[in-house]
């Protein structure tokens, strides 16, 4: 396999004069130049990518962080989006590293990743908001592209969808169907993603004339164990609801579980839905209706605009998308309420 030196040797040039036709630099003559990369062509030398990187200052590796409480495999949205980026990045020459911060307070770990620079870029799931890690970020002028996650006052890169829009198309269809006693499971309140679907939960009953009831909302945290506890505890009140919406579907199908385990047939007795579409929703049983977050355009949008940064020093981009309602088997139209019914 030729080398640098091999190429110096042919073309009868130093090394570093090599190195500066390599890495693109000017003050290489024509001449120079055209005779260091025949001899390129000639001996089928590929630079070292890491010592390209070096010679650039940059390390070509781009760091994915998530938020503290979750393990990557805990939360299979973020699994399936981990893979769509980790393509995208590999194809524009990149490599992705897996790490976590501890949000509410400035993290340690993330001042030494600042200060070594082992990685050109960052790109955050789901951040909370006004995250001081985040803030620091800013402040250090680091690249970073948020996925799911705002901040109030912090002008910053993200994609992200339009969370109200979701949760009107899921409750529009679940009104449709005639239920009106509907239930809501939240995430984790410090994630922007959560606050803004309860909030739009909240605001749509108001719209439609349905009194709120405090006991129909339950605190989840995105997990599997919470969508189960959720349906429990809901399934226990006297007055039961016709409808759960859940916030993501890890937590739906959570609840489709605890279902099962107590006997109750699903749709015909409670209507569930979802929220991310991950590909474990359809393969449930029943079959989960959600809304689909447009997952292969958030991670090439997220690629785009962290390369954008690092390369151009381009800040600020805010991209919303649209979400899409998936209807499936897990829903169907409010059963009439007979004498004696708990719902």
């Amino acid at each position: 396999m030729a080398t640098q030196q091999d190429v110096a040797r042919m073309a009868r040039v130093s090394y570093m004069t090599v190195s500066r036709v390599v890495n693109n630099q000017p003050n290489v003559r024509q001449g120079t130049r055209e005779r260091v990369l025949k001899a390129i062509r000639k001996l089928s030398y590929h630079p070292h990518a890491a010592a390209r990187a070096l010679s650039a200052g940059q390390t070509r590796n781009i760091g994915m962080i998530f938020p503290p409480e979750e393990d990557i495999l805990a939360r299979a949205y973020f699994t399936e989006l981990s893979v769509k980026l980790e393509r995208n990045l590999s194809s524009r020459g990149y490599h992705l590293f897996l790490g976590s911060i501890r949000s509410g307070t400035e993290d340690p770990a993330l001042h030494r990743l600042i200060a070594e620079r082992k990685v050109d870029g960052l790109i955050i799931f789901a951040p909370a908001v006004d995250d001081a890690n985040v803030r620091l970020l800013g402040a250090e002028k680091v690249p970073f592209v948020a996925i799911h996650g705002r901040s109030r006052d912090a002008r910053y890169s993200f994609v992200d969808t339009d969370n109200g829009a979701g949760m009107r198309l899921v409750l529009d269809h679940v009104m449709g169907l005639g239920h009106r006693r509907i239930a809501f499971v939240c995430g984790r309140l410090q994630e922007i993603n959560a606050r803004e679907r309860l909030v739009t939960y909240q605001r749509f009953l108001k719209s439609r004339a349905i009194d709120r009831d405090e006991q129909l909302i339950f605190h989840g945290d995105w997990s599997l164990e919470s969508g189960y506890d959720s349906f429990v505890a809901l399934y226990g009140m006297d007055r039961r609801p016709t409808a759960v919406v859940f916030s993501n579907d890890q937590m739906a199908l959570g609840g489709i579980k605890a279902a099962h385990d107590r006997g109750v047939s699903l749709p015909q007795e409670v209507s569930i839905t979802g929220y991310d579409d991950i590909k474990y929703a359809s393969f449930s049983s029943p079959s989960l209706t959600t809304i689909r977050q447009p997952i292969d355009e958030i991670a090439r949008i997220a690629v785009d605009l962290i390369l954008e940064q690092i390369r151009n020093e381009v800040f600020g981009q805010r991209i919303v998308l649209q979400p899409q309602l998936i209807v499936r088997s897990s829903t169907a139209p409010a059963q009439k309420l007979t004498n004696g019914s708990k719902y």
